[in-house]
């Protein structure tokens, strides 16, 4: 695979050394401070509606058996003996790739009478899973297995509607897109599920093994030579590599746009979208970061102070930063009459940061809230990979010690700067019937 299917890499984050291999990439987090080891591969898949609910599936069919393991209980089984070894399957979704996630952590070898070798173990178990899985003939997985998995995955896509703000939320980022592929689910949509059967879902998973970028990445007491050599087993089949364009900002089509759905809701739910025109690979990504957290990202923000504190309009506000989009949300949960109200204090809020109206203490204290998210990650493998992730995806970024020192040189007139480059897009705001 060229370098097009990738974003173009930036240094591997701090702690961490990588590499590419054929059409993968690999990253390894050497430290003994954990006594698991956590070993993650994710195969990455353009977003298409037409088959992100066939993507989906693959993870859940795959955890169920293998070829050697034929049955759950037997795959189960082998996950005890690797000394209780934990294994998820699962499908994630960054802007407009969806990921098809592995996770496998186990206790290292020196930790366990014996010192078995549970790195090589563990990544055994994972190759089994990704590329041996129970298939009826050559050309097929089980069809009851497949048909269960489609029942299930179904009942997700249609539960998203009973959590209301997590529904809010894909339905601002729908609007937002308006079709284009950072809109579509990670699920992908019920209606294509019934066209699904066994063999047309293994042939979509060997499309994937043969041609989706593969990486894989791990924290603890694990060789890179080691990671690498999995990298290979697992990455370099026949078949040419999809392209996959580098992420950037994505570009806005709306300009305050309002869009309002009714349902039988006791809350209301306002969430706006602002396009920021920067990635987390951005080199002023650090003063867009110290923005959204003054704007909202901690309890001494001024949404908080003010929405919800000072004037009792909020059950909650936030404002979150999607690096890989470039996409800032506001939040806020809402009493029905007070819509009106709440959009103006949030409008107030952003002209007060372009304003440059922010002061030392607000400062000071996101300054410090960052520094402790940030050194609790250390503590953390799968937020260090997630970071990781997205560094691959989007082609940069900033992390641990790098990135708290650059938070720190953040000044009121940086945020006044990027400040100029955020833009409402569109306002969605889920509502009582009329």
């Amino acid at each position: 695979m060229g370098k097009e299917a990738w974003s173009q890499p930036g240094a591997a984050l701090a702690g961490f050394v990588g590499g590419r291999r054929g059409r993968g990439a690999w990253y390894c987090y050497g430290t003994d401070r954990f006594k698991t080891v956590s070993l993650h591969a994710v195969w990455v898949n353009p977003l298409s509606s037409a088959e992100a609910a066939m993507g989906a599936l693959i993870p859940a069919v795959l955890r169920r058996a293998t070829r050697r393991w034929t049955t759950t209980r037997a795959l189960w089984q082998r996950l005890e003996e690797l000394y209780g070894a934990h294994f998820r399957a699962e499908v994630g979704k960054v802007a407009d790739r969806q990921l098809l996630s592995f996770h496998l952590d186990v206790v290292h070898g020196r930790f366990l009478p014996g010192h078995p070798d549970t790195v090589a173990a563990g990544l055994d178990f994972l190759e089994e899973v990704m590329r041996h899985p129970l298939t009826v003939g050559d050309r097929a997985f089980d069809a009851a297995v497949v048909e269960e998995e489609k029942a299930l995955l179904q009942r997700r896509m249609e539960g998203v509607i009973n959590d209301k703000g997590q529904y809010a939320a894909v339905r601002l980022l729908e609007a937002v897109a308006e079709g284009r592929r950072f809109g579509i689910r990670k699920w992908g949509r019920p209606e294509d599920l019934a066209a699904i059967d066994a063999q047309s879902l293994y042939a979509y998973y060997e499309t994937v093994r043969q041609t989706r970028p593969l990486m894989v990445l791990a924290v603890g007491e694990v060789e890179p030579a080691t990671l690498e050599a999995f990298l290979g087993r697992v990455g370099e089949d026949s078949g040419a590599a999809v392209a996959l364009d580098p992420l950037a900002p994505y570009e806005p089509w709306h300009r305050e746009a309002e869009v309002i759905e009714r349902q039988a809701v006791s809350q209301g739910k306002l969430l706006q979208a602002y396009a920021t025109g920067r990635t987390a690979a951005a080199p002023d990504f650090p003063a867009l970061l110290m923005y959204a957290g003054v704007l909202g990202g901690f309890p001494h923000s001024k949404l908080f102070v003010n929405v919800r504190e000072k004037h009792s309009m909020a059950y909650y506000a936030y404002a979150r930063l999607d690096g890989a989009l470039g996409l800032m949300t506001v939040g806020a949960g809402i009493e029905f009459a007070h819509y009106e109200t709440v959009r103006r204090l949030i409008r107030e809020a952003v002209e007060a940061m372009a304003a440059g109206a922010v002061t030392e203490q607000e400062l000071a204290f996101t300054f410090e809230a960052y520094r402790n998210e940030i050194e609790a990650e250390h503590d953390a493998p799968d937020l260090l990979i997630g970071r990781q992730l997205e560094e691959a995806l989007v082609g940069g970024g900033w992390s641990g010690p790098a990135l708290i020192e650059a938070l720190s040189r953040v000044r009121r007139e940086d945020i006044a700067r990027v400040a100029e480059g955020v833009a409402l897009d569109t306002t969605y705001f889920l509502t009582r019937e009329a």
